[in-house]
């Protein structure tokens, strides 16, 4: 997946024995909070504004009301029965029948619902990295000193265990950072920057090409892992 968002479970315990699995093996997700109700949720969204919410259809409906949720964040995605999944209101809410909660199905949806938050932080009406400041550079902490950066000059990331290289365009050499990429992840804007393997980001703006399993940046082709192609084509259809 492309960036690390927090979301929050609106369900009963089996269902989020296994969604909190699914949340940690997509390398997108971070889990903030799992309610059983809606009065639960409410609190919780008050306190930290989860972008993406996944919640019982019958919950959704307590929290929400019968009006279809607006084009903001939250996204809701509902935990729903297959045979009342027509009956949900239109987009921007989704849903995942619980008939076939396979991990496959539930990366797709995710795929759907940050692609929707793109879309609004694209749009103007709203910021899918909602927590980030609206400075274009950041500090980075080097061995013992802070490098200023500018997001538009970063090209692409590289984990390596527990530090993080970041190649730019202003410096031949990378900015070898003490953070894992996780971690770095979390620093940078949503809206520029994408994870396309369990080792590397890459900034949207710097991409010159993409292959099946490739992405050409300058001179470095970096490869794309199998579970983060689909994220990264349908971020290339919002822009296309």
């Amino acid at each position: 997946m492309l960036m690390t968002l927090q979301c929050l479970l609106v369900t009963d315990k089996a269902t989020s024995s296994l969604l909190t699995g699914f949340i940690a093996a997509s390398g997108t997700l971070s889990l903030q909070a799992v309610t059983g109700t809606a009065q639960d949720a409410r609190a919780a969204m008050e306190k930290a504004q989860p972008p993406i919410i996944f919640i019982d259809v019958e919950q959704y409906y307590l929290l929400a009301g019968n009006e279809p949720a607006k084009e903001r964040m939250p996204v809701f995605i509902c935990l729903v029965p297959d045979k009342y999944a027509a009956e949900l209101p239109s987009r921007p809410v989704l849903s995942i029948g619980l008939g076939r909660l396979s991990y496959e199905h539930f990366l797709h949806t995710v795929n759907k619902a940050v692609v929707q938050l793109l879309g609004v932080h694209h749009s103007g009406n709203n910021h899918a990295d909602g927590n980030h400041k609206e400075e274009n550079w950041f500090f980075i902490k080097s061995e013992y000193r802070m490098v200023k950066v500018n997001f538009s000059d970063i090209l692409f990331c590289e984990g390596l265990k527990d530090y993080t290289q970041v190649y730019t365009s202003k410096k031949s050499k990378p900015i070898i950072t003490l953070q894992n990429l996780k971690t770095f992840l979390d620093r940078l804007p949503a809206s520029h920057f994408v994870r396309i393997h369990r080792s590397y980001i890459v900034s949207l703006h710097h991409i010159e090409s993409i292959s099946k399993k490739e992405v050409e940046i300058g001179e470095k082709v970096i490869p794309i892992g199998n579970s983060y192609r689909n994220n990264l084509l349908d971020i290339v259809k919002l822009y296309s």
